[in-house]
């Protein structure tokens, strides 16, 4: 009960202190290379940005009762927030806003033309260094969590690339690489989490560069 009450009052202050405004929704767009928006544009990304919010706590409590995250440690706390964190993103990625219209692209759109090859392989890397480790200090329980976080990453790098657009271009555009680049930090804090240490001192610092590469594609999708 302990870990369901905790979990919930975590997500509860993340919801209340993180609530998207407009002025936070133009500071995202600005900082992934939007760089005049408008007043419809900021509205989307508040939109982007609420329902990712708003899973939080539901998805923070879900998670307490995963063995991986019972107990009171803060390698716990960190599996339970990260994990709820990426799981959010997951869902509001598939969500589109209300009334619009999704559009297929009509040239072909690939992976590096909306996310950072560096970011790819470097996430890449850890959760092999991750896995490795795991194996050689027989925590084979762990490896579950680390499985599904690799697969909600994938899954979100997968709809980045091949959902429909949806609403204004530029913003769909930099929330998509944001998605990827997002969650690939997440996921590698999620490895940092599980192996400890040192090792997950160095993947908080990546999942902060990873979370602020910014990139942007050249080519027309639309």
């Amino acid at each position: 009960m302990y870990d369901v009450l905790w979990a919930a009052g975590v997500g509860l202050f993340l919801l209340l202190l993180l609530w998207p405004t407009r002025s936070t929704g133009k500071r995202l767009l600005k900082s992934w290379e939007v760089p005049d928006p408008t007043l419809v544009q900021i509205d989307d990304a508040v939109r982007y940005l609420k329902r990712r919010r708003l899973l939080y706590p539901w998805l923070y409590v879900g998670l307490s009762f995963l063995p991986i995250a019972s107990g009171r440690g803060v390698g716990s706390l960190a599996a339970t927030v990260l994990g709820g964190t990426l799981l959010a993103e997951l869902i509001a990625t598939q969500l589109h806003r209300e009334g619009s219209r999704r559009v297929a692209s009509l040239t072909p759109r690939g992976l590096f033309d909306i996310a950072s090859q560096y970011v790819l392989i470097a996430y890449a890397a850890i959760v092999a260094i991750g896995v490795t480790v795991l194996l050689v200090t027989l925590r084979i329980e762990q490896l579950p969590v680390l499985v599904v976080s690799v697969a909600a990453v994938a899954v979100i790098t997968w709809a980045a690339v091949a959902r429909p657009a949806d609403g204004d271009e530029q913003v769909d555009r930099a929330l998509r690489t944001r998605s990827v680049h997002v969650s690939a930090g997440l996921g590698a804090a999620v490895v940092g989490a599980l192996v400890g240490g040192g090792f997950g001192l160095f993947c908080v610092l990546a999942w902060i560069a990873m979370a602020n590469t910014h990139y942007v594609s050249k080519k027309i999708f639309w």
